[in-house]
């Protein structure tokens, strides 16, 4: 059979977690329609993936072939949403019942865009990860960073995304996109938790801004860098997905790193958007009108039933930075359920918390 599943780059050099998303669509079609995986035309990319991922600089040229060469199925939004809207595996399987594809022996299926979001792909969540580490730099450089890292201390990440973003301020909407967030943030919420903390917190630091970008913070805050790092994009994001807290900026890197963390994780709060339930979310509740389906809008309803018990996972914090007890509580809890020495498996010890029996 010549069956292919290919997520289309963006050429204008979308980010890493913008291009991952389709590429785990693509993974997933693939083992629904039991079909090969094309790795994403990287030559395209300004960016230079193709050096991390190791595809070939003409990659494009041979993607260009095949779908001129097969019949070509097309899986968009339109087609999510048609079948479901939901997980995509789910969609995936209505919408190739819908067309037939398992009785066809040839054809590429292509999808692009970002649309979905990290929600709609979870189950490729492991695929995403071991891509990435086990792509040409990341290994290498996420062995040198171990080295930076107290094993016993609380790691804070913190991704402050300044480069290509526009600055804050200037009548700018936080929530447009592309917008970096104020430094004093990133120094109010690092105060906060050195206060509650003390010495057993340290800071990652995680930026494609410059030394003269990043001097407030620096000098405020003593932090673990990577800057010195090569082609450090891959590592990066999974070493902020391993903190024990990751300080989130409002771009899709972030996201990324989220999404494949099981940590909890901080939001500029001024970036989400107010519901009238009494609550917030990082994507524009326009967005769901007309599908009281959605994902959104069942969290919403939710919400409303557990209000007094609802705990999640991702906090919003204004820009004063004040991190509540409740998440210092969480980190002291992580740092202590982190220790090799109780850890049996790591060499550690346990206390008998069950009746050992009469040989005791």
């Amino acid at each position: 059979m010549l069956r292919f599943c290919l997520a289309r780059v963006q050429t204008q050099g979308h980010g890493l977690g913008n291009e991952l998303v389709p590429w785990a669509r693509a993974f997933l079609a693939s083992q629904v329609l039991n079909a090969r995986l094309l790795p994403p035309a990287f030559g395209l990319n300004r960016r230079e993936y193709w050096r991390h991922f190791g595809t070939p600089l003409d990659d494009w040229i041979y993607h260009r072939a095949i779908e001129r060469l097969l019949p070509v199925v097309h899986f968009t939004e339109a087609d999510w949403l048609e079948h479901g809207g939901d997980d995509v595996v789910a969609a995936l399987r209505s919408f190739a019942a819908a067309r037939g594809l398992a009785r066809r022996a040839a054809y590429v299926l292509v999808t692009e865009g970002l649309w979905g979001g990290f929600y709609h792909v979870q189950a490729a969540r492991d695929f995403m990860r071991a891509t990435l580490y086990q792509s040409r730099f990341a290994a290498r450089n996420l062995l040198r960073l171990r080295e930076r890292i107290h094993p016993q201390k609380i790691l804070v990440g913190m991704h402050v995304r300044l480069g290509d973003f526009r600055p804050p301020g200037e009548g700018r909407d936080i929530r447009a996109g592309n917008v970096s967030l104020p430094l004093e943030w990133f120094i109010g919420i690092a105060d906060s938790l050195r206060h509650a903390l003390g010495e057993q917190v340290q800071f990652l630091l995680v930026s494609d801004g410059s030394e003269a970008q990043l001097r407030a913070l620096l000098e405020h805050v003593p932090c673990i860098t990577t800057n010195d790092l090569p082609d450090a994009d891959c590592s990066d994001a999974l070493a902020l997905a391993d903190s024990d807290l990751l300080v989130c900026s409002a771009s899709t890197y972030s996201h990324l790193a989220a999404f494949l963390s099981d940590s909890p994780y901080i939001w500029f709060a001024p970036n989400l958007f107010e519901h009238p339930e009494g609550c917030y979310s990082a994507g524009n509740p326009e967005a769901d009108r007309g599908r009281p389906d959605a994902p959104r809008q069942r969290a919403l309803r939710e919400f409303q039933a557990k209000r007094a018990t609802w705990v999640s996972r991702g906090l919003g914090i204004g820009l004063e930075g004040a991190v509540p007890a409740s998440l210092i509580r969480q980190l002291q809890h992580r740092q202590a359920w982190r220790r090799w020495q109780s850890d049996l498996m790591r060499g550690g010890v346990s206390p008998v918390l069950v009746n050992p029996g009469p040989h005791s």
